[in-house]
């Protein structure tokens, strides 16, 4: 066996991804709309990495305040949000559907299985009810497609 085959798998971020609870979901959604021309480029980034091979395997940190996908958004404010009040009640009602907390880690794959596992679209219309993304239907066609595919 070659040294190249006999190789793990290894991630495409080192412990560096960070994710609000909302996030997952809004990754598994992303339609390379956003904020800004940064911002979008920023999650198409994240998504590249994550739809890669070894993206399954990417590890993917829990927070309570802005994360990854935030960095380069125009609505952020430190750690924070312009629209922090509205962003906690996102994180709080899809942190208690997914079975997740802040500083835990999971991997991308297992964010996944959890989304197919736990959030069906009337969950969806319940947690993001608040969100000014829903309205679109850009969301909610692209859980629906996810959800009619086989998890890996």
């Amino acid at each position: 066996m070659s040294a190249k085959k006999s190789q793990r798998k290894k991630a495409i971020f080192k412990g560096a991804l960070t994710f609000r609870p909302h996030h997952f979901l809004c990754a598994l959604c992303f339609q390379g709309k956003g904020y800004s021309p940064k911002f979008i480029d920023n999650f198409k980034k994240i998504m590249a990495a994550l739809n890669s091979s070894n993206g399954d395997i990417t590890k993917i940190k829990i927070v309570d305040h802005t994360d990854s996908i935030c960095h380069p958004c125009p609505n952020r404010k430190g750690m924070k949000c312009t629209s922090q009040e509205k962003i906690v009640t996102l994180d709080k009602a899809h942190a208690k559907a997914l079975g997740i907390t802040s500083a835990k880690e999971i991997t991308w794959g297992e964010a996944k299985r959890s989304i197919a596992e736990k959030i069906s679209l009337d969950k969806f219309h319940e947690i993001c009810v608040s969100c000014d993304w829903k309205k679109l239907g850009i969301c909610e066609k692209a859980l629906g497609n996810f959800l009619k595919k086989p998890i890996k």
